[in-house]
């Protein structure tokens, strides 16, 4: 992994994370998400979450989000920019599966970045796995638990740690302008053997019929004036003088 002094191991308080309950029985609720999601939710288990994505049918990504299990309840983790965008797209197919999709406003998100294999608590769910690190979550309705376990650290260090990740997440200016490829988000955020999804067959094309032109990539610059000459995806973070952002651009721009 590039850059990984930059990465910031810990806990961290996610305040700026969403809950939504997706109420219905399991199986009708892991068929709603299949149809619609990126990632395939049949491999969802306790202690092993996901990143996911929901694009519209021309394959545009619409907003980004992880997927977990919290006391056989099935949780979508989103950013709060986002919540308006998942919730008026899905509630348009939960009817047909007898499924609600619900504010959870009593949990709280607590996430880590471990190094790779170490212990996680019990409920913790494991989110990303690279060679590196881990990221993870832990759902809790117990604000006790949370200052037991975590920091009140930055959100902007947790963004950057997963951008080092290379998981480049969207923020609401972004959504319906980029496919997955464009993002780098076909890596970890969708699954090409699940079967139809929406936009999924404009993004099997992608994968294996077009030559990917554009990618985006973690950039760090010196001066705000320079962040000025790139397509940014998400938020430019200011982190101790340094200036991190997930840029958009040509592929071979990023060929070093």
């Amino acid at each position: 992994m590039k850059n990984i002094d930059y990465l910031t191991f810990g806990a961290y308080q996610l305040g700026q994370l969403k809950a939504l309950h997706l109420e219905g029985d399991f199986d009708s609720v892991i068929n709603l998400l299949q149809g619609q999601v990126t990632s395939d939710c049949s491999k969802l288990k306790d202690g092993e979450g996901q990143p996911s994505a929901l694009c519209d049918e021309k394959g545009y990504v619409l907003c980004n989000f992880d997927i977990l299990l919290h006391k056989q309840l099935v949780l979508i983790a989103i950013d709060a920019g986002l919540e308006s965008i998942f919730l008026d797209e899905m509630k348009k197919f939960a009817p047909f599966y007898k499924v609600a999709i619900k504010p959870f406003d009593a949990i709280t998100f607590t996430g880590w970045v471990r190094k790779p294999h170490e212990n996680m608590l019990p409920n913790e769910q494991l989110i990303i796995m690279a060679n590196d690190a881990q990221v993870s979550l832990l759902a809790s309705s117990d604000k006790k638990e949370i200052e037991r376990n975590t920091e009140d650290t930055a959100s902007k260090s947790w963004s950057l740690n997963r951008k080092l990740l290379e998981d480049h997440i969207i923020q609401k200016k972004d959504s319906r302008k980029f496919r997955p490829h464009e993002l780098m988000q076909h890596i970890s955020r969708v699954s090409f053997s699940k079967g139809c999804f929406r936009g999924q067959e404009i993004i099997a094309r992608m994968q294996y019929l077009a030559k990917q032109k554009k990618q985006t990539a973690l950039v760090i610059h010196a001066s705000q004036e320079e962040v000025q000459k790139f397509e940014i995806i998400g938020q430019t973070l200011n982190i101790d003088g340094k200036y991190f952002s997930s840029c958009m651009g040509i592929k071979h721009l990023f060929d070093y």
